[in-house]
C-alpha cells in the first residue's frame, strides 16, 4: 500500500498557519454551553457547515432531548470502501469564573502559556473543537494529496457530552444497525500528558451520580425552615445527620465500608495486567502530584504499580461538593432545615449502576438513615475495547511511530463518558481514541492548548487514518 503520509504532512506544515488555524479559531470563538443552551444551535450548523465543506452529504441536525446532534457522511471514490465512524463533541461547559481569565474565554487568542510557549487559549479548545476542526482539517488535506478519500467517513457530532449525552442515546437506538457495520468509533481527542508523552485509550469507567439529602423530619430538626441557631441545644441538625451518614460510609483512612462494595469488581485479564505493567514501567510520580494534583501523596502512600492500579481498576466514592444553611461572608447563625451533597462513583468492570444504588440504600438504611433521600443524575456505563481490534492497532501504531517516547496504552480511562453507546449493544463497536497535542485546564479558566500541538494532532490523525487503511487492507490478505 502506497504510504502517502509525508506528502500529506508536507501539505500540513505549509497550510497549518495561515489557513488551519483560522479554521480552528473561528469554531472556539462560537459559544456552545450545553447547560445554558447559548450559541448550541449557532454552533452545530457551523459545524454542519464544514462538514459539507470538505464534501460531506446526508448532512442534518437530529433534535432529541437538548442539543442537535450533528451527523454528517463522506463517501469515498472506493467502492469497497470500510466506514470508520468519527465521534466528537462541539459543546463547552461555562466558562465561569470570567475573571480569572487572561483573555475572554472566546476570543481565541494566541498567548505564552509557560512552559509550552505559543498556546490557543479559549473555551473549548482541548475539549473538544480544536480535535474536531483539525481532522476536518486533515481530512481535507488528504483528499487534496491523493485525489480522493480511502475510506467513507460517518461523522456523529454531539453536542450534549458536557451533560451526559442524553441525546446521542436514541440517536444510536435509531441507527445502531447501520452503524454496527462500520469498523470502529474513532474519538476526537488529544492524547499527550504534561511530559510531551501520547497515549491510546482502549475504554473508561463508568460514572454513578447522585446527590443525598437529609431533611428535618420524625427523626428531629425543622422540616420547613430554617431557624435560629441556639435551638439547636434541643433540635437535630440536618446538617449534622449528613454528615454523620457520610461518616458512615468511608473510614478516616479512606477505606470504603459499604457492604458488598467490591463484589462485582472483576478481574484483570491478559490484556490489561499487560498494559498496566508496561504503564507502571513510564509512571512520572511527580509529573501527576507535582504539576497536576499539586498534591504530596498518592492515597494510602501508595507508589509505582500499585498507585496506578489503584488509579485504572479501583471505584471510587466521592464527595464532589456539600452545602446547606448560610454559607455568606456575614455572620449569621441558623440552624438549617435540609443539607445536601453531590458524590460520583466511578465503576469499573463489572459493576453495574443500579447494584451500587441498591448497596448505599442498603448501606444508609442499616445505619439508621433511611430518611435521606438519593436523587440519581447521572448513570453512565463502563466500556472496554479490545485491543486486537483493527482500530485500536492503528492507533497504537500511529502513537508508536509519533516519535515521542514512553507512549503508553491505558487498557481503560479512569474517566467516564458516553463510549458505552458505542460499544454496547446494538453498535457493538470498537471505540479508540488516540491523537497529539499538548493542553490543560480543561473546564477551567485559561483552557489551553499549543499550536504545535494542534498541528502535530491533524499529524498522528492521518498516521492513524493511514495504519487503519494498511491494517484493513493486510487483514484482507
Amino acid at each position: 500500500m502506497e504510504n502517502w503520509l509525508e506528502k500529506v504532512y508536507g501539505i500540513i506544515e505549509r497550510r497549518f498557519q495561515e489557513e488551519h488555524l483560522p479554521n480552528i479559531l473561528k469554531l472556539v470563538r462560537q459559544p456552545s454551553i450545553a447547560g445554558t443552551g447559548e450559541g448550541i444551535e449557532e454552533c452545530a450548523n457551523m459545524v454542519l457547515k464544514m462538514l459539507e465543506d470538505i464534501g460531506c452529504v446526508e448532512g442534518h441536525l437530529e433534535h432529541y432531548v437538548h442539543s442537535p446532534v450533528v451527523s454528517a457522511k463522506l463517501y469515498s471514490e472506493r467502492p469497497d470502501a470500510p466506514t470508520l465512524v468519527i465521534y466528537g463533541m462541539y459543546d463547552v461547559q461555562p466558562p465561569e469564573p470570567l475573571e480569572e481569565w487572561r483573555v475572554p474565554p472566546y476570543e481565541g487568542a494566541v498567548l505564552d502559556v509557560e512552559p509550552y510557549g505559543e498556546c490557543v487559549v479559549a473555551r473549548g479548545i482541548a475539549n473538544s473543537k480544536g480535535p474536531l476542526v483539525c481532522f476536518i482539517n486533515t481530512v481535507k488535506v488528504i483528499k487534496e494529496a491523493l485525489g480522493y478519500f480511502p475510506l467513507n467517513l460517518w461523522f456523529v457530532i454531539e453536542g450534549e457530552e458536557e451533560m451526559g449525552s442524553e441525546s446521542l442515546v436514541p440517536f444510536t437506538q435509531k441507527h445502531g444497525e447501520e452503524l454496527s457495520k462500520s469498523v470502529g468509533v474513532y474519538l476526537l481527542s488529544a492524547r499527550q500528558d504534561e511530559n510531551g508523552k501520547p497515549f491510546t485509550t482502549l475504554g473508561n469507567k463508568g460514572i454513578l451520580y447522585f446527590e443525598l439529602e437529609a431533611r428535618g423530619g420524625e427523626w428531629g430538626g425543622p422540616s420547613r425552615i430554617d431557624v435560629h441557631g441556639s435551638n439547636a441545644a434541643w433540635v437535630s441538625n440536618p446538617l449534622w445527620r449528613l454528615v454523620n451518614a457520610l461518616a458512615t460510609m468511608r473510614d478516616e483512612d479512606d477505606n470504603i465500608l459499604i457492604e458488598g462494595f467490591y463484589d462485582e469488581v472483576a478481574p484483570l485479564n491478559e490484556m490489561d495486567e499487560y498494559y498496566t505493567n508496561k504503564m507502571a514501567e513510564v509512571l512520572d510520580e511527580d509529573m501527576y502530584l507535582n504539576k497536576r494534583f499539586f498534591a504530596s501523596r498518592f492515597l494510602h502512600g501508595l507508589h509505582g504499580k500499585d498507585a496506578l492500579h489503584a488509579l485504572l481498576w479501583n471505584p471510587t466514592l466521592n464527595i464532589d461538593g456539600i452545602w446547606g444553611g448560610y454559607t455568606g461572608p456575614a455572620t449569621k447563625t441558623i440552624l438549617p432545615y435540609h443539607a445536601t451533597c453531590k458524590i460520583d462513583v466511578r465503576m469499573v468492570p463489572d459493576m453495574r449502576a443500579e447494584t451500587v444504588l441498591e448497596k448505599i440504600r442498603r448501606h444508609l438504611d442499616s445505619h439508621g438513615f433511611s430518611d435521606i433521600e438519593i436523587r440519581v443524575r447521572q448513570c453512565t456505563p463502563y466500556s472496554k475495547v479490545d485491543a486486537n481490534s483493527a482500530l485500536a492497532r492503528a492507533c497504537i501504531a500511529a502513537m508508536e511511530q509519533s516519535g515521542y517516547p514512553e507512549n503508553t496504552v491505558w487498557p481503560i480511562f479512569p474517566g467516564s463518558g458516553p463510549a458505552y453507546l458505542f460499544t454496547d449493544p446494538p453498535v457493538s463497536l470498537p471505540l479508540v481514541d488516540y491523537s497529539l497535542g499538548i493542553s490543560g485546564q480543561i473546564h477551567a479558566p485559561n483552557e489551553y492548548f499549543t499550536v504545535k500541538g494542534l498541528k502535530e494532532n491533524e499529524m498522528s490523525v492521518a498516521a492513524v487514518l493511514w495504519n487503519l487503511c494498511r491494517i484493513l487492507e493486510e487483514d484482507k490478505q
